[in-house]
């Protein structure tokens, strides 16, 4: 028996001293969360490229557009938009499509304020907002500029938000490097990176002239809206367009432009153009167009800085300028109170001045097109009529007036804003008479 128990013993203890603990075997997914989560700061990855996105990343948004386009059907079958057809708006059937797009943007007020371009939000009924985190938030539109292709948005839900931090865009430099940020298709933190190429670039995208960032560092399509930003983590621009046609370059609104009106849209909900006090006009000459001075109003600060009758603008802050719609564009993210440093041509000397601008005179518009074009317009019924054709040999006493471009004129104070909000452009005014519509095209 003593013999058996001793056996027993022995094998418990040779079976028991062998026996291994198992080897817990891990997934993928668990291999990857025990690495560590961040490379040690002492390691050659962290690049200033890396150091500048971590400082911002958190602020860019993905913005989500809901948008409900109705189209008019013509008595003969053709569609267009509505507004862009008026046999089809008044004897057409509606129909109504819901369309969605996405943008990027960036946070520039702890409070939800967020700035984009004007394209990527416009026309939409309900707006939303990705976060780095993938949180989805409503926001409202609070004002914007098209022709500047800013917009203003702010979050619904009340709460603390990252940031960024914002530059100054006069300071950037030629050849430095920029990091453009977005949100192309939905995808979270598309970054490319370049360098600046231009500072001061005028150029023509879609709405007209406009001053420009000129960068190498690819905009995706979805990157509107989104930041450009310095190795500091700095804002310095809005990714805005992109030339398909000249190999990769990128086009970045500068923030300045963007800040400067950034007040008047949170206050006023659009943009508030400052006046100068001359007007000007387009003259041909054997090197090109200059901007010739016609009129200097009195008591303007034009006029006390002496600026005369035949003087040429040449730039406007340092940016050349030879058309009255890029000096409009220019002037629009100037708001009043604003300084402008002019250089005029004389003969063949050149002058420095600084104008400050001040609001628009009451009813400067409707003089406008008085003194340029002798039309003066009064109000029937629903509608305005010319009342005086003046100098104007296209449009006769008793036309109606139905639209300035795309929108619906009704009374003399909306005219008057209208023509003051597009100074410099080309203006197609729709006219009704004797039961048929016609458009004459001017220039403000």
């Amino acid at each position: 028996m003593k013999k058996l128990l001793l056996l027993i013993t022995v094998m418990l203890m040779i079976f028991g001293c062998g026996k291994e603990k198992p080897e817990e075997i891990k997934t993928p997914e668990q291999s990857q969360s025990s690495a560590p989560a961040a490379t040690p700061q002492g390691s050659n990855r962290y690049s200033p490229v890396v150091n500048a996105i971590k400082l911002i990343e958190n602020s860019v948004v993905n913005i989500r557009t809901e948008k409900l386009i109705r189209t008019s059907v013509g008595p003969f079958g053709q569609e267009t938009l509505h507004g862009e057809n008026y046999i089809n708006d008044f004897f057409g059937q509606d129909r109504v499509y819901k369309t969605q797009s996405l943008g990027s943007g960036f946070i520039v007020k702890p409070d939800g304020t967020i700035i984009t371009n004007y394209h990527v939000i416009e026309s939409a009924t309900k707006i939303y907002v990705i976060t780095t985190d993938n949180k989805s938030y409503e926001a409202r539109l609070v004002g914007g500029d098209k022709i500047l292709d800013i917009a203003v948005l702010k979050i619904i839900q009340a709460g603390e938000y990252p940031a960024a931090k914002v530059g100054n865009s006069d300071n950037a430099m030629l050849g430095e490097t920029v990091i453009a940020m977005g949100n192309p298709l939905g995808l979270n933190s598309s970054i490319t990176t370049g360098v600046i190429s231009s500072v001061k670039r005028v150029i023509n995208i879609g709405n007209g002239y406009a001053m420009y960032i000129q960068t190498d560092a690819l905009i995706n399509p979805g990157n509107s809206g989104g930041p450009l930003i310095n190795l500091d983590g700095e804002v310095v621009g809005i990714n805005s367009a992109m030339v398909q046609e000249a190999q990769g370059i990128g086009f970045s609104i500068p923030i300045n432009t963007a800040m400067r009106v950034l007040p008047e849209i949170l206050k006023n909900g659009k943009v508030t153009a400052g006046h100068m006090g001359f007007a000007a006009r387009e003259q041909k000459e054997p090197d090109g167009v200059s901007l010739v001075v016609t009129r200097v109003e009195k008591g303007s600060n034009a006029e006390k800085i002496d600026m005369k009758v035949g003087d040429r603008i040449l730039q406007i802050n340092g940016y050349p300028v030879s058309s009255l719609l890029a000096m409009s564009n220019m002037l629009r993210s100037y708001p009043p109170g604003s300084a402008i440093e002019l250089i005029v041509g004389r003969g063949s000397k050149t002058f420095k001045g600084q104008i400050l601008l001040t609001e628009y005179p009451e009813n400067y518009g409707i003089d406008s097109l008085k003194n340029t074009y002798g039309l003066i317009f009064g109000k029937k019924g629903n509608h305005l009529i010319i009342e005086s054709r003046g100098i104007s040999t296209t449009v006769q006493e008793g036309d109606v007036l139905m639209a300035m471009n795309d929108s619906e004129i009704n009374d003399i104070k909306q005219l008057n804003t209208y023509i003051i909000d597009n100074m410099g452009r080309e203006i197609v005014m729709t006219l009704f008479r004797y039961g048929q519509l016609f458009r004459v095209k001017f220039q403000l």
